[in-house]
């Protein structure tokens, strides 16, 4: 028998799709991996987040307000020294909110006002909650500034600021820590970041929506008006062009949305969903426009 070495056939290794297509599959593939590994570690930074004392959370903010305050500089989370008709109202308003979502020691809010012509609001570390005149002008009666203050305390109440911070700060770090983590995978990782982050915050601002809405409910004992709330943002922007992609690339429920979930929440729970609302106190818009407040 005569042994011969044979040449390898024509193309052996040469696969049946074309190279760019098998260079753009591998890519996707990567591309993917990366961000599904990014949604993870967000997901997990936020969730070990959660587990954090809510007192080391106020230590740190009481920290970097100390540190703000020494170097000169404007510290958002400083106590708002007014006591003004607007700031006992609203005060005494979050204290009733504070007891219907039966917030308990250590947890507590510090309420802050500004007076910037901003149609906002939003709950961030430590108990602070921040409520702007452009929103507070527009409301139309008390049962609505219930439903925000219930909301934003909501947020405090489910440690949703310290989770958005922990996911954050997991994916910063799963960045840096990869080769080339400043090129494009850095890119990767914040895309995947923001990804987790909007579809995370609509979870987050679902479940404040529920929870402001009990909270409603048991102050009034009905939820008339707290959908006004919603009718109210939903009347600034025009929503005859939102599609089904502007729903998902958004870090809230679309305004037609959050209104169905709360007449439905409130079916779910047998709860009263026709009331009387109670009016805002009669200088409530003087007190707006005063200086000072």
């Amino acid at each position: 028998m005569e042994y011969q070495n044979r040449l390898p056939e024509e193309g052996i290794n040469t696969p049946n799709r074309h190279p760019l297509a098998e260079f753009i599959r591998l890519t996707i593939a990567a591309v993917v991996a990366l961000i599904l590994f990014g949604l993870l570690l967000n997901f997990a930074g936020g969730h070990l987040a959660g587990l954090i004392p809510y007192r080391a959370e106020v230590w740190l903010t009481d920290r970097i307000d100390t540190a703000l305050t020494e170097a000169g500089e404007s510290s958002p989370f400083s106590e708002d020294e007014n006591d003004s008709p607007l700031h006992d109202y609203l005060n005494q308003l979050g204290a009733k909110v504070e007891q219907a979502l039966e917030m308990k020691s250590p947890m507590a809010i510090h309420l802050h006002y500004s007076d910037e012509d901003v149609v906002n609001a939003f709950a961030t570390l430590g108990g602070h909650v921040y409520l702007y005149k452009g929103l507070l002008k527009q409301l139309p009666h008390e049962n609505a500034l219930v439903m925000l203050l219930a909301h934003e305390y909501s947020h405090v109440q489910l440690r949703h600021p310290v989770r958005g911070v922990g996911g954050g700060i997991a994916v910063a770090l799963g960045a840096a820590l990869l080769p080339g983590g400043a090129g494009v995978k850095g890119r990767l990782y914040g895309l995947a970041g923001s990804l987790s982050n909007l579809n995370f915050s609509r979870d987050m601002e679902s479940q404040s929506d529920e929870n402001g809405l009990k909270a409603v409910n048991k102050i009034y004992g009905h939820t008339d008006g707290a959908d006004d709330l919603f009718v109210l943002f939903m009347a600034q922007r025009d929503e005859s062009d939102v599609g089904a992609l502007d729903g998902f690339f958004s870090t809230h429920p679309l305004d037609k949305q959050r209104i169905d979930d709360l007449l439905r929440i409130a079916h779910d729970n047998g709860w009263n969903v026709e009331g009387k609302t109670t009016d805002l106190p009669t200088e409530f818009m003087n007190w707006l426009n005063s200086p000072g407040n």
